[in-house]
């Protein structure tokens, strides 16, 4: 009688073991898989960058006077040639009338001189120095004229107002930066790139441009400018890149990043349904000599439906697609389809 108990007691055991929740049932069959090559992503780093105009003017004036009126506001659309804005030159004004007086009594002197002197009553030498004194009084005319045209700041070409920093009744001085004005056709991007990059970027170069917020948020750039040697203190180097296309609303002073395309090898990604998990550790089945292999994996960021592969197998790797629940490591692997996998790019920020 015991050892009928003992028996029926290891049966029921076995049998509980059987149905244990969780357990997958070991089949024999060979499996059928889809399975992808992992692939490696371009590598770039993006560094920030500031949109500007191929075309940008700090507007000033070559005279010291009172500023009379500013005509223009930040913002505003302005035409080549239009007032900006207006100094109050009396005392311009007043050299001008003086200097027209003086040239229009030496031509007066002049031609009662070339009277006398066509009829033998002034010396050639008089007769010289009043042409002379005509010339120099024209000449000073025509300075006087040149500083009363200093009053008037017109604008050199069409373009928008970025910056305005004085008002009515201000002081402004020769060379003091008055309005900013920038040609909104011709953009291009600025960026202060680190050392570390130092002669993989260069002149002619093709680099990706994002424009956070733009109705077209990337858009490709050529370098025009990288200057061979770093900033004080800073460490970087200064990259000018003229966007190839201009999107609509962007404006100079925007925000951008610009991405180049590192040298050295970028990182194993693969597809984000291949991953199996089991309890807190991660792996794929890989197909090695027609049988299912599980291996283990640490994985990085997730973009667009594939995974950065940390740590792995090395080497080529073929990981299979959307493993079924019945799958497990030695199970033998009857017929296996390839599906294309291609990971997106890559950017590693880098900032300042």
């Amino acid at each position: 009688m015991k050892r009928m108990i003992w028996l029926t007691v290891v049966l029921a055991s076995a049998a509980c073991a059987a149905e244990e929740p969780g357990r997958l049932p070991l089949g024999d069959a060979p499996a059928d898989v889809t399975v992808s090559a992992a692939h490696r992503a371009p590598a770039t780093e993006s560094f920030p960058a500031t949109v500007t105009s191929e075309r940008t003017a700090e507007i000033a004036t070559r005279m010291s006077g009172t500023v009379r009126e500013v005509l223009v506001d930040v913002g505003a659309m302005v035409q080549a040639g239009q007032t900006l804005l207006r100094l109050d030159a009396a005392d311009v004004t007043a050299r001008v009338a003086a200097a027209r007086a003086n040239a229009e009594l030496a031509e007066q002197s002049h031609r009662r001189v070339a009277s006398l002197a066509s009829d033998g009553a002034a010396s050639q030498h008089e007769l010289d120095q009043t042409t002379a004194a005509v010339a120099a009084a024209r000449a000073m005319l025509a300075e006087a004229e040149a500083q009363e045209a200093y009053a008037v700041i017109r604008a050199p070409f069409a373009g928008v107002v970025t910056t305005r920093t004085v008002d009515a009744g201000d002081l402004a001085g020769p060379g003091q930066p008055l309005l900013t004005l920038v040609a909104p056709g011709a953009l291009k991007i600025v960026a202060d790139v680190p050392a570390h990059r130092a002669g993989s970027i260069n002149v002619g170069d093709e680099v990706g441009v994002q424009l956070p917020g733009a109705r077209v948020p990337a858009v490709t750039a050529l370098v025009t400018r990288a200057v061979p040697a770093f900033g004080q203190g800073s460490r970087t180097f200064r990259v000018e890149a003229a966007l190839t296309d201009s999107p609509a609303g962007v404006m100079p002073g925007a925000y951008a990043r610009m991405e180049t395309q590192r040298s050295d090898e970028g990182p194993r990604w693969i597809p984000l349904d291949a991953v199996v998990s089991r309890g807190q550790l991660t792996g794929v089945y890989v197909v090695e000599a027609d049988t299912l292999r599980l291996r283990w994996v640490r994985l990085g960021q997730e973009r667009e439906g594939a995974v950065e592969l940390l740590a792995g197998p090395t080497g080529a790797l073929t990981v299979v697609r959307r493993p079924a629940p019945d799958l497990f490591d030695g199970r033998a692997v009857g017929s296996s389809s390839i599906e294309a996998f291609e990971a997106v790019a890559i950017s590693q920020e880098v900032d300042g």
